[in-house]
């Protein structure tokens, strides 16, 4: 009775906000202790080994095809695309007068990559020099694994609030996830970044996915005014 009495507790409004709350503080104290934890061996000058190996392991697939995919990859995570992306789908959330969700949309993505520019100017640590592609700008952290997890992982979260546990939310939701990793590895076998670039930037798109989507959460649920 008492069992079945609190989980009708839980589902509250008040109560849930609690919950979406706790859960979004506790997920942004993990990627922000990920993110530090990197920040600190890469200053340190202790990654090495662990972005020599796993660069090995990732480059020793190279070949013509490979790299034309990965390079049609990892054009997915760039900011011109996403931003492309972001219009046409601001666009058709504004018709459909959902404006709150075209504006957290626009949010997570100017605040991503304002955040990566941000940390490049910080860290300014140089890039590989056996890159197969030219590219400019600082390495530490990888603005396409960042900028991936944050854009396409609100695409999913927006997904799920408006068709819930349906099939096509898991369809959609598995094949954003693969492109977000394919994105990642693209970076480390393109040779534009080290491993530890392409994690810290899945940390740092982590903690800031999960601060928009706790923030928003906390509108719905009218918390904030």
């Amino acid at each position: 009775m008492s069992r079945g009495l609190g989980f009708q507790q839980i589902l509250q409004p008040e109560n849930k906000f609690v919950c979406y709350l706790t859960t979004g503080i506790l997920l942004a104290a993990g990627f922000l202790w990920l993110f530090a934890g990197l920040a600190e061996e890469v200053l340190e000058q202790e990654t090495g080994l662990f972005d020599q190996t796993v660069t090995a392991a990732i480059t020793m697939f190279r070949s013509p095809f490979m790299t034309k995919l990965m390079e049609l990859v990892t054009s997915m995570g760039s900011l011109a695309m996403t931003i492309f992306i972001t219009i046409v789908i601001s666009g058709y959330l504004l018709a459909k007068k959902h404006y709150s969700d075209a504006g957290i949309l626009i949010i997570a993505l100017s605040g991503a990559s304002i955040l990566n520019w941000l940390l490049k100017l910080a860290f300014h640590r140089s890039r590989p020099l056996a890159g197969l592609i030219t590219v400019s700008g600082y390495s530490f952290p990888s603005g396409h694994a960042m900028i991936s997890l944050v854009f396409y992982g609100i695409l999913v979260y927006l997904l799920w609030l408006r068709y819930g546990r349906t099939r096509i939310a898991y369809l959609v939701s598995f094949f954003l996830a693969l492109l977000i990793f394919a994105i990642g590895i693209s970076r480390i076998y393109l040779g534009v970044h080290y491993p530890s670039d392409v994690l810290a930037g899945f940390a740092a798109g982590g903690f800031w996915l999960t601060g928009c989507v706790t923030g928003y959460q906390s509108l719905k649920h009218g918390r904030i005014k």
